[in-house]
């Protein structure tokens, strides 16, 4: 009985796995089918100067019923136009349009319910230039949901370039880093430098602290001169993520002036900000902040002596004299410091 039970079960397995093999089969040769189909159509195109003159047969309509071939068709569509610009580029998304394709887009952008669906909407419909739905899109750059927001605030600077980032104003949910490095990435795709001096301080005033880290960033990216002041009041922001951006955008747009004005914030930064300072100040400190770096040669921390010692060495008069005075009455741990500085000289 238990044999026969168990030869019963195997059938089951091998019709199950031959089925899904079959299913998969067919999927795949109705795939390639639609891709060809949409090869044809893009063949034509290239040939046409609107989309006008191209005649889509009413069966490869009838191909479209099948949700499966609509997708696949939106994708193919969405990698042939990152392949071509101008009038192809302008054909492909017309051929999007006209197979009613950006309405299949439209409906995953309002599918609240599955925000990996809704994510994709909003990648498919600013990846074919649909700019007349960017009041819609724009409303999703606050979405609760991480993934949706971020596609939106990449849509609409994707659509509209710098003018896009207003959504910084009203975004209340933290910007992450990957986020903002993915936005900076897609404002260079539009290569002038633009003027934020008029922006960026009221971003800079935003409750939101990482709205305000990406502004600092904005500024140093786009050298926002006129604004240097408003990075020099982030200094004293209550949230150390400012702090350390102001630091680093502050190094970017420094003049003279720039490494006194470190050293002012040195003693009321915590260690890490402290480490950052005197790392900028290795390519910007004088003789001025020589008398500082002699006095942080006392600092209770080993890291701070090396950095302060490395300062001096590199940037300041008899900087090498000062540490081999200070190894000879204090050996340990000057001697090794003395050492480590003369090897990175």
């Amino acid at each position: 009985m238990g044999v026969k039970i168990m030869s019963v079960c195997i059938l089951l397995i091998v019709a199950l796995i031959y089925i899904q093999t079959i299913a998969k089969k067919r999927l795949f040769f109705h795939t390639v089918r639609i891709k060809s189909n949409i090869e044809v159509w893009i063949s034509h195109i290239i040939l046409e100067e609107t989309i006008e003159g191209i005649d889509i047969p009413k069966k490869f309509f009838r191909m479209l019923n099948d949700p499966k071939a609509r997708q696949v068709a939106i994708d193919e569509l969405i990698k042939c136009k990152k392949n071509f610009s101008g009038a192809v580029a302008d054909n492909i998304v017309a051929l999007y349009n006209k197979l009613g394709l950006r309405e299949d887009s439209l409906l995953k952008m309002k599918n609240k319910r599955k925000w990996y669906i809704q994510a994709r909407g909003i990648q498919e419909l600013y990846l074919m230039d649909q700019k007349n739905l960017l009041t819609k899109i724009y409303r999703e750059t606050n979405s609760k949901h991480e993934f949706v927001r971020s596609e939106a605030q990449i849509a609409v600077i994707h659509l509209t370039g710098f003018n896009g980032l207003r959504f910084l104003d009203v975004i209340t949910y933290p910007l992450t880093l990957w986020q903002q490095i993915k936005l900076l990435e897609q404002l260079k795709l539009f290569g002038k430098k633009e003027d934020l001096s008029d922006r960026i301080p009221k971003w800079l005033s935003s409750k939101n602290d990482t709205v305000v880290v990406f502004a600092l960033r904005l500024a140093a990216e786009y050298q926002q001169y006129a604004i240097k002041n408003n990075v020099i009041d982030c200094l004293v922001h209550p949230a150390k993520i400012v702090r350390t951006q102001a630091i680093k955008t502050l190094i970017v747009l420094s003049d003279e002036r720039t490494p006194s004005m470190l050293v002012g914030y040195f003693t009321k930064e915590d260690f890490e900000n402290q480490v950052h300072i005197l790392n900028s100040l290795l390519n910007m400190a004088t003789d001025d902040q020589k008398d500082f770096m002699i006095r942080l040669l006392d600092a209770p921390d080993n890291i701070i002596k090396v950095k302060a010692a490395t300062v001096l060495v590199n940037n300041c008069t008899n900087g090498i004299q000062i540490i081999e005075q200070k190894a000879a009455i204090e050996p340990e741990p000057f001697e090794r410091i003395l050492r480590h500085v003369k090897s990175v000289k």
